[in-house]
């Protein structure tokens, strides 16, 4: 079963291997009750493919209820997800109907699931199994038709190994899993990203020059595609109107880049246009050797098995500068 892009409730961006995975296995969980784990770091969208998994499928008229598990207060957690009667505890006047029952015939997303004290794991555990919720201070038992989705950013495995998250909730929990690569592993998709963060402003996409495209390309985005929407946010306030992205528009920390502190990914380039590839491949292997050799650019020609003015006309192409003391070696 396929799932055109055009129906994907809020769209996915990006076209890259990794994200038509990420499409292919929507569309085919999309009409199943099964239960998912959706993994990935911070900011490479978790809840926009939970979002998807209930929009494309028969519950998309139901509620989806999300909250962040690392959000709620230890004190109020179980009311919260469970619910409560009245006079259950002081200040309970009222009955009260916790998230499991408020999602009702829809879908439960539970992000960071991860961060669960283990009291509320195993309470959680018997309404996963059982979809069965007893509020607190009620004897009543009250049934729920959901489906449950939840995300994390952190290993569970590991988690489980120490001791921190249930084995038995993280078998119920884990059936299937959809794994989100971070922006740095898919950076194919940044200039689809920037193209679509624009359009949804109702602005016209600008045009990035070489070296911005360069800086984007090279950069680690820790924050992932988060980060990417706070720093178009931040043009956008700063260059209204503007029509082509420059270096000199970035933060200081993305024209900088940080690509000489991370080692180099071939699969950043899975995705890229081979001339594109080629010479990123090329501007990141010109770089190393050059400061392998601490800038000597006749020992960084020989190595490269260029001339040495071959090796200028390189650095020239590509912009690369070192020291001023380093235009003489």
């Amino acid at each position: 079963m396929q799932t055109p892009r055009h129906k994907l409730d809020p769209p996915i961006i990006g076209t890259s291997d990794a994200m038509e995975s990420v499409v292919r296995l929507i569309a085919r969980l999309a009409t199943s009750e099964v239960n998912v784990l959706i993994t990935g770091e911070s900011g490479t969208g978790k809840e926009l493919v939970a979002r998807n998994l209930h929009s494309c499928g028969p519950k998309k008229t139901k509620p989806f209820v999300a909250v962040n598990c690392a959000a709620l207060n230890p004190g109020i957690l179980e009311s919260e997800l469970f619910g409560h009667g009245r006079g259950s505890f002081t200040g309970a006047v009222t009955p009260h109907a916790g998230l499991f029952e408020q999602a009702d015939g829809g879908t439960l997303f539970l992000d960071e699931i991860g961060e669960l004290p283990l009291f509320a794991q195993a309470k959680m555990l018997r309404v996963i199994q059982d979809r069965e919720v007893r509020r607190m201070g009620s004897a009543a038992v009250r049934r729920v038709s959901i489906r449950i989705l939840c995300a994390t950013n952190t290993e569970l495995e590991r988690e489980v190994r120490e001791g921190r998250f249930r084995l038995d909730l993280f078998y119920r929990v884990n059936v299937v899993r959809v794994h989100l690569a971070p922006l740095r592993e898919r950076a194919a998709d940044l200039v689809d990203l920037t193209d679509f963060f624009f359009a949804s402003r109702g602005l016209l996409p600008p045009t990035l020059s070489k070296q911005a495209r360069e800086a984007l390309f090279r950069y680690h985005w820790p924050g992932n595609v988060r980060e990417l929407q706070n720093e178009l946010d931040r043009m956008v306030a700063l260059y209204p109107g503007l029509t082509e992205i420059k270096t000199s528009m970035l933060s200081e920390r993305i024209a900088n880049g940080n690509a000489r502190e991370r080692p180099f990914d071939v699969r950043l380039l899975s995705d890229t246009p081979l001339p594109e590839a080629v010479g990123y491949l090329e501007e990141n292997l010109l770089r190393k050797t050059l400061e392998k050799t601490n800038w000597n650019k006749s020992k960084s020609a020989r190595e490269l098995g260029l001339s040495r003015q071959g090796l200028l006309k390189k650095i020239k192409r590509y912009g690369i500068t070192g020291r001023a003391r380093d235009l003489t070696s």
